[in-house]
């Protein structure tokens, strides 16, 4: 359904039409007035079915053409126009079922987008919550709230958490598969994600040495942890503006999108520069973790840097110039989730000028005698690569947990379970003794476990 409603700007009275989409969310807006300039900004609220504008009141209008915004949460929008009174148009849902070729993929992927929206409203706090016991060390407390929420989830592989090892799998696992955050990350993406963290296990060699970086480097992997999940809830905030550009990057249609005549009319530019700066400066913080992983599986060296520099000079530059520089090579086994990054619009954003013109939504980004344009909606884009880059670092740390936890003698309770009980079913079995012990201790088994 869509509602027309006129708003007259109380600068210069111009009056301009409000086409809204009305779907599941509210809907914000940001306009700006073609006569003076000067920007009109409210929110549609859908379940009210009423409007809430500033700078502009709601009026009655009989004009026969007239400057019209179309509005919508969940699908693309035309841009700022002149209209006549009897011209007729797709509306923004029958538009957005065209971009993705099939009804089918459009409704699902846009379904698929709401889940993040609902979780942020009913659980994101006790997930937050639970990683907070977690890294302040309330083991009694946690170890039973989780064993309690993981009993409905049957693929993790326990049912019971005994120790850090169990609870730190057990959280990782209810992070991405309970909350929505694996459709924002994309299925493909998050099992390269996956694929590429657990090459900092697999290989047993590397293992000292990793662990060797993680004290010399001194990772804190908690206060890493605490500043990547502040990131999550401050892109919980701008999810909503993000909902169409998700679902047609699921879709793999966000290139169907004319960018010069369709955009996002609901997005806060300056909300979403805070959560890009913010996350960019996170990322970088992080690379070192990146950096290190290479240097190690490439060189077999944690200090050799590919570009010929060691670790401690990567340390010494400025956010900017680590990856002018070229410590991180792309081609390199934990380089090529972060090739998205760009560093000019993050000067622009953090240390120089940026703006944008809601009437066009293009942004210039202003970086010394250099800019950058890009239209909102590709912003949008550069956010939701920042937030899935998060996600590609909390996944190493991760698995750098893991081999902490395995250096200190921590292992998981579940294969420990599981490796009693295979033990057990051999004793059952008859074994020669003079055979080797089925343990893998290599001697003989009347000299171990058959004695």
């Amino acid at each position: 359904m869509v509602n027309n409603v006129f708003v007259q700007c109380n600068a210069c009275k111009m009056k301009i039409n409000l086409r809204a989409q009305i779907g599941l969310f509210d809907i914000p807006f940001h306009v700006r007035c073609p006569k003076c300039h000067s920007t009109i900004y409210g929110k549609v609220f859908v379940e009210d079915n009423n409007i809430n504008v500033e700078n502009a009141d709601i009026v009655q209008c009989d004009d026969e053409e007239f400057y019209s915004v179309e509005l919508s949460a969940e699908f693309p929008t035309r841009k700022a126009t002149h209209k006549k009174l009897n011209e007729i148009e797709l509306s923004p849902y029958m538009r957005n079922l065209l971009l993705y070729g099939s009804n089918e993929k459009a409704i699902e992927e846009t379904q698929k987008t709401i889940y993040f929206a609902n979780f942020v409203k009913s659980g994101l706090s006790e997930m937050k919550q639970n990683f907070e016991l977690f890294w302040n060390n309330q083991d009694r407390i946690l170890f039973a709230r989780v064993t309690d929420m993981i009993k409905q989830y049957p693929y993790i592989p326990f049912s019971e958490v005994k120790n850090n090892f169990d609870a730190a799998v057990a959280l990782h696992q209810l992070l991405l598969t309970t909350t929505g955050i694996s459709i924002i990350i994309g299925k493909d993406t998050l099992g390269e994600y996956t694929k590429i963290g657990q090459l900092v296990i697999e290989d047993r060699n590397y293992l000292t040495q990793i662990s060797e970086f993680i004290a010399n480097s001194k990772i804190d992997f908690n206060s890493i942890e605490t500043k990547g999940f502040k990131l999550i809830e401050l892109f919980a905030k701008v999810y909503e503006q993000l909902i169409p550009v998700i679902a047609l990057k699921n879709g793999d249609c966000l290139e169907n999108v004319d960018k010069n005549q369709f955009g996002i009319m609901t997005a806060n530019f300056d909300e979403l520069t805070d959560f890009y700066a913010k996350s960019y400066e996170w990322i970088f913080d992080n690379l070192k973790v990146i950096l290190g992983l290479n240097n190690i599986f490439v060189r077999n060296d944690s200090t050799k840097c590919v570009n010929g520099k060691t670790y401690q000079d990567f340390i010494r530059e400025s956010n900017g110039n680590k990856m002018k520089n070229g410590y991180v090579d792309e081609k390199e086994p934990f380089g090529k989730p972060i090739s998205s990054l760009n560093n000019r619009v993050r000067n622009a954003i953090q240390h120089f000028d940026s703006d944008i013109d809601y009437e066009t939504q293009l942004i210039t980004f202003k970086d010394r005698n250099k800019s950058v344009d890009l239209y909102l909606i590709d912003f949008a884009d550069l956010c939701i690569e920042n937030f899935r880059i998060i996600f590609y670092v909390l996944e190493l740390v991760y698995n750098l947990r893991k081999i902490d936890f395995i250096q200190k003698g921590i292992a998981p309770s579940f294969v420990a379970s599981k490796i009693r009980v295979d033990k057990q079913q051999q004793k059952k079995k008859k074994i020669g003794r003079n055979e080797p012990c089925p343990c893998g201790s290599g001697k003989k088994y009347k000299r171990c476990c058959g004695k």
